[in-house]
């Protein structure tokens, strides 16, 4: 099951993950003092859906991340 993990308060963006596990390693590692937040893939189309998304293709990488999706309002 895919993981989104949201990184920021103003400027959001969204990594992708394969699993919960490799979103929970990359959080552990990465997010201490970071606004972020763990999103199943329902949850987050259900909060971020409306918002217009550039999605990034991520190539092989230590996380399993997929994609990177810069989230914005145009």
């Amino acid at each position: 099951m895919k993981n989104y993990v949201v990184i920021g308060e103003k400027w959001k963006r969204a990594i992708v993950f394969t699993s919960e596990y490799y979103a929970d390693m990359y959080i552990t590692k990465n997010c201490p003092g970071v606004c972020c937040h763990k999103y199943t893939e329902a949850d987050f189309n259900a909060q971020f859906g409306s918002y217009a998304n550039k999605v990034l293709e991520y190539g092989v990488n230590a996380y399993n991340a997929q994609m990177l999706i810069i989230i914005g309002d145009d």
